[in-house]
This record gives structure tokens, sequence and C-alpha cells, in this order.
């Protein structure tokens, strides 16, 4: 907190103003305390904003809707005046320190905060989306810690922001590193989006860092997009919690509500922030009681907001969704082999290893050397169409991770390993060709192979599916990832990920 400045006014409605505590997109932001002695948090517009009536009418149905968010993990808004000669907005205030400032001064939470911290964030997602919204910047400073769980902030405001006078002059919202990839790129926004989000907040505070990486703007957003997220620091507890959150595909990212189920009960230890934060949040505390006036009943106090880095393209924040629109969702991940991608490649393997042939052909003018590695060239290249020619001849295979277990399918007959049946899974990792492999619990029968080297032994399990051995590095690479967050959800209790 910090004193008021000279030109900022005494009172805003009801609210006699007490200390300024920082600046944002919107405007300023004051400590206040209303007549019955309650500290509340008051954001006021900036002039330029107040003068725009496209701004105030945004404004005006944003605070409506952030009204009726309720759940115990958010900052609720207490009042608002969008007729006033600056707009503003009154939210409750919580005595504590946001979660950005609170890792920048003493480091990563430990996993036992980090899940109660999740289970906060989740549950205020869950209301957040039932009220109609998406947050879409959630993020570290959005954050509050309190001594009785975390708080979400800055939701309802900032589609106000949208087209404003703000973005004509070039400014723009949205912190790069916890934007979800299809922000990012422009496309549908939905509730998924905020999971995203919150896998990338909960990375924060596992390690210190996002799960991209530092660094300008340019190189984030491209790493969100087009990079697996860096979780090499997360405790391997916390790792099947994370990974989910952070798929790429939004269709394939948990709900908040499914991922509380599976954070399960919280901890009965009495405080769940570190000592020294806890000390912190207790000083917020004496600061408030003695500011001049009223002492306040338990209150919230809201970290001024740390200055990010700017996102190249406007993104806005919360969006109306429609209560009376029907989203049809997956039950599962499905990959499926290529016939035409393996066609593609031996015909390009055949071809390579004609020339070959032809530069090793005993009348060729070439050099003995050079005719020596055309011949070398010619067997590897010949090999590896016929084996690939050999994968085409075979039926696709599909498998489906989902719910109920893993199912495995050549188009004519399929095999289903439900998850009771499977003690172990893992996707083994060997150059060019990664596998699926199971290890079913000893009642369990092997099943019959459905072609393509499907339920060979191996390593005292089974290879079930070979993830894209006809693709190239990069889409292989992608798949072994995606199959990975898939098995880490869906499969939680017997996923290997090692």
């Amino acid at each position: 907190m910090q004193p008021l400045p000279p030109n900022a006014p005494s009172r805003i409605g009801d609210y006699m103003l007490l200390a300024a505590l920082g600046r944002g997109a919107m405007g300023s932001v004051y400590l206040a305390r209303s007549r019955g002695g309650r500290p509340i948090a008051v954001k006021v517009a900036r002039p330029e904003l107040a003068d725009n009536p496209e701004f105030r009418e945004r404004f005006r149905r944003e605070v409506e809707m952030a009204r009726a968010v309720g759940g115990f993990w958010t900052a609720t808004v207490v009042d608002a005046d969008p007729d006033a000669e600056r707009p503003w907005m009154a939210t409750e205030y919580i005595a504590g320190l946001s979660l950005h400032q609170a890792v920048l001064d003493h480091g990563p939470l430990p996993e036992r905060a980090v899940r109660r911290l999740a289970a906060g964030l989740a549950e205020a997602l869950v209301a957040i989306h039932g009220a109609g919204l998406v947050h879409r910047d959630l993020k570290p400073s959005n954050v509050l810690l309190a001594d009785d769980g975390p708080r979400v902030i800055d939701f309802g405001i900032a589609r106000a922001l949208e087209h404003s006078a703000l973005t004509e002059a070039g400014i723009v919202f949205g912190t790069p590193g916890y934007l979800s990839p299809e922000q990012v790129v422009g496309q549908k926004i939905t509730t998924q989006s905020d999971v995203f989000a919150l896998g990338s907040v909960l990375v924060y505070a596992a390690t210190a860092g996002g799960p991209f990486g530092e660094g300008a703007t340019s190189a984030l957003v491209y790493r969100v997009v087009h990079q697996e997220p860096d979780l090499s620091k997360v405790p391997p507890g916390l790792v099947p919690l994370i990974v989910p959150c952070l798929v790429r595909d939004p269709a394939h990212r948990p709900t908040p509500a499914r991922l509380l189920e599976l954070i399960g009960p919280p901890s009965a230890e009495p405080s769940w922030l570190p000592p020294r934060i806890r000390t912190v949040v207790e000083q917020r505390h004496t600061e408030l009681g003695n500011l001049p006036g009223k002492p306040p009943t338990r209150v919230m106090v809201e970290e001024p907001p740390p200055k990010p880095p700017t996102l190249v393209t406007p993104v806005p924040a919360p969006v109306r969704i429609d209560p009376d629109r029907k989203e049809i969702r997956p039950t599962g991940v499905r990959f499926k082999t290529s016939r035409a991608v393996g066609a593609s490649w031996a015909g390009a393997n055949l071809m390579a290893a004609l020339v070959t042939a032809a530069i090793a052909n005993p009348d060729a003018a070439a050099p003995n050397p050079v005719r020596l590695a055309a011949f070398l060239g010619f067997l590897l290249f010949a090999f590896a169409a016929v084996r690939l020619l050999v994968g085409v001849a075979s039926a696709p295979l599909t498998v489906d991770v989902g719910p109920d277990g893993i199912t495995l399918s050549n188009g004519s007959e399929s095999r289903r390993l439900p998850w009771y049946a499977i003690s172990r899974v893992k996707v083994e990792a060997h150059h060019a060709r990664p596998w699926l492999v199971v290890w079913l619990v000893s009642a369990a029968k092997t099943p019959e192979s459905l072609g393509r080297g499907s339920f060979t032994t191996h390593k005292g399990g089974l290879r079930v599916y070979p993830i894209s051995h006809e693709r190239y590095r990069k889409r292989r690479d992608r798949d072994v990832v995606e199959l990975r967050s898939a098995l880490a959800w869906y499969g939680s209790t017997v996923y290997d990920p090692r």
C-alpha cells in the first residue's frame, strides 16, 4: 500500500479512499472503506476509457456477469457504478499477497500447498464458468494467497477493455506464457482455455518458472503453440495433475470439476501456507488494523499487480457462454496408424534405393569409394522401403484411451484393456519406434495380436500400439506427448511417467 496521490479523490461513491494499491490496464486501484467499516478494493477507469460510450456499455454488462460469480475462492464484486464520471467497481479485499510476489520473494511452494492451490483455483473456475464467464487471464498475479486459501481476482472487466481507446492506442492484454494455444492463434476460446492457464500457474507455483520458460514475447507465444511444456522441475507427484491441463487440444483437457475429483479431499493441517508466507499475510492484517478510522474486520488486501510483458495481439478477458448451448465432448483420445503416410515414405525410400542402385552399378563411371557408399545407401533405403511396405500391407490400428481403459482395433476386431486389468502402463520411447506398453494384473488374460506387432511381450509387459512409426519425427514426438497426457489423465493410478 502507498499513500494516496495528491490528485486522488477522497471518496468514490460511498467509499472513503485510504491508500493507493497500484495501476493496471483498466485504471487505478485504491484501498477504501465502506460506511460500515468494511475494507474494499475500488478500481476506477482511466479518463480516456470514461469518454468512450462503447466501453461504458461493455463495462456495465461485464459488471452484471461478474456479480453473478459466487464461490469461496473468488473476490466478490460488492458495488459498481458504470454511469459515474469515471466508471468504477468495488470488490472485497483479501489480506494476502499475490502468488507472483510470494514465489518471487520466498521461492516455490511445497507440493502440499500446490495441491491446495490447485483445488482452490479449480473450485473458483467452477464458480466463474457456472456464471457464464471465461476468465481468459488467469496468471500468478491474479491469484491472491490468503490464510484460508487462494482467491482469483480480475475476472469480469477485461472484455470491457476490448476495442476500447486503450486498444486503439496499441495497448494489449494478456500474459504470454499463461495463455492457451487457442488464445495465441485467435481460435475459439472456451472454459478449457482457463484450464490450460491453471496448469501453467501450478507449474509456476511449484518451480518459480512458467512451463514455457522466459524471454521475449514472440519467443514465449511461439513455444506455447509449437513446443511442449518443460515439467522437468515439477515434483513427480504433481505431474499427473498438471500434464492433462497443458494438453494442446482443448477437448482433451479435464474440466475444473474433474480436476477436483483428481485432487481429492484437502489436507487436515491447520495452515496451508509455508511459515514465511503466512507471516507476511498476518502482517497485512496488522497493517489494515492500523489504518485511520474504524478498524476493519477480517479483510482482504490485494497486491499491486506486477508489470508483465504485453502480448503482441489483443487478448481480452471474460467471454459470455451461451447457457443453452450444449457442447459434446469426446470421451477419450484416439490415435490411428496411417497407410497413406507409410506408403508415401515407402515410395520415397524406394526412389532413393533406385537412385543409389544406379550409382552403385559397376557399369557406372563413379569412383569405387562413391560406388561403395551408394551400395550401402541402397541397402539402407531398400530395407526401409520393405519395412514400410509391410506396414502398409497390414491393417491400420486405432487405439482409444478413455475413462474405461485402452481399446485397440484393426477395423474388424478390437481388444479392450480396462484400467482395473492394468497394473502399469507407460510409453517406451526408443528412437524412431516408440511403443505403448502395458503390464497386466496376474489374473488378466493376454489378448491375441491384431497385427503390427501388437500384444507382443516386452520387458515383462505387452507392446500394444506402435506410436506413429510411419510419421516424421516432429509429428511422432507430438503424438507421444499427447498419448502421455491422455494416460496421465484417464489412467492416473497406473500410469508410469518415467
